[in-house]
């Protein structure tokens, strides 16, 4: 099935093809009229005169109806912005001019017609008409009207399809964005990925060199019900804390097989979180940079914590190890890979709704606290 947008038939009235059609209905309609009245005169008969066919009593206004189109047509071709404005509205001056003259050669051929006067005397009724009534310029206002009203439903029509066309630019932009964003976002768990199988697999390294093969299968085979968690996981950005919470436990397996009984984990999670939204892999970058600058920093230090809590329309998330205080000359500690990913990404998603922060706590350990919108997956 093809994606292309199906496209919008205009109404019928809205189509020039129609009013053409219309106009040389009505044209052709107007001109057998006038010449079926006329057909006496026409034909010769010696009875017959042109001073009592509609062609002379019938206002010569009418021919309006046959140059409409030609007029219409030029508007077009003379657009204000195909040419310079200034040749447009000098020609569309000139067109006025040459109709004015079309309407008074009209008028005078009238006269030459009706008082059966040769062509030779054109000039001589051009002079009397300009004598005793004077040269009439509404046929010059009629067409500068005319004119005006054409370059009016013109300009209207293209700001109509310039909005059109903007609305549909915002919505393409829109989803190039969100594209984008998704794109950006995978980049980056990505990235992720391979940051913790690395230091995985150097503990597996490290537990074959001292001979601990069993605890090495063990991380093996967590490491793989790990991955596979990984691979079955939605490809969306978004999950449910719960199934988060889930993927950090098994984590934490493969970690106190390494650790043994240097670690403890506990998780302090109040029950109305768990079906909150969160970035997928937003605490297991957080539990993990713990892991290396805390746990394994000092050998006195055990206790990993992760609490999730609500405050209103806030989702409050702390990642506690009690391990050393935070080194005020080490200003790479919590800019490494997953720290910097993690920030970028709650940027992405939430904007300025989102805090990450890296804190030393009272009295010992540190934490690392991230505050997100509360929303879960029936939330606008």
């Amino acid at each position: 099935m093809s994606d292309r947008p199906r496209e919008i038939t205009p109404p019928f009235w809205r189509q020039s093809r129609w009013w053409l059609w219309v106009w040389l209905v009505l044209a052709l309609t107007l001109v057998a009229i006038l010449l079926w009245d006329a057909r006496s005169w026409l034909s010769g008969q010696p009875q017959a005169s042109f001073r009592y066919t509609k062609l002379n009593t019938w206002p010569i206004e009418i021919i309006w109806l046959i140059l409409a189109p030609g007029i219409l047509w030029l508007q077009r071709q003379l657009g204000w912005f195909e040419i310079r404005w200034g040749w447009a509205v000098g020609r569309h001056l000139l067109m006025g001019a040459i109709i004015m003259g079309l309407f008074h050669l009209l008028v005078a051929g009238r006269v030459l017609l009706s008082n059966h006067l040769p062509v030779s005397f054109l000039p001589v009724v051009l002079a009397d008409l300009r004598r005793i009534e004077g040269w009439s310029y509404l046929p010059i206002l009629g067409y500068l009207l005319l004119i005006l009203a054409a370059y009016a439903v013109s300009f209207y029509r293209q700001w109509q399809e310039g909005r059109q066309l903007t609305a549909q630019l915002q919505v393409a932009n829109a989803r190039l964005e969100t594209k984008l964003v998704r794109a950006s976002l995978d980049a980056l768990k990505m990235q992720l990925h391979p940051h913790f199988l690395f230091n995985t697999l150097n503990s597996i390294t490290s537990l074959i060199r001292n001979n601990r093969t069993q605890e090495a299968e063990d991380i093996v085979a967590g490491l793989g019900e790990l991955l596979r968690r990984s691979l079955d996981h939605k490809q969306e950005s978004m999950d449910a804390l719960e199934h988060e919470l889930a993927f950090l436990r098994r984590y934490f397996e493969i970690e106190c097989i390494r650790f043994q009984d240097r670690l403890a984990v506990e998780f302090d999670i109040d029950p109305s979180c768990l079906r909150a939204r969160v970035p997928s892999l937003l605490l297991q970058p957080l539990a993990e940079n713990a892991m290396k600058h805390g746990i394994s920093k000092d050998p006195a230090a055990r206790l990993l914590r992760i609490s999730a809590r609500r405050d209103g329309t806030r989702l409050l998330l702390t990642v506690y190890n009690d391990g050393p205080a935070l080194p005020k000359a080490d200003t790479d500690l919590g800019r490494g890979i997953g720290m910097a990913n993690t920030r970028a990404r709650l940027q992405m998603l939430y904007g300025d709704e989102a805090r990450l922060w890296l804190r030393d706590n009272t009295p010992h350990g540190v934490r690392a606290e991230i505050i997100l919108p509360f929303r879960t997956s029936s939330s606008p």
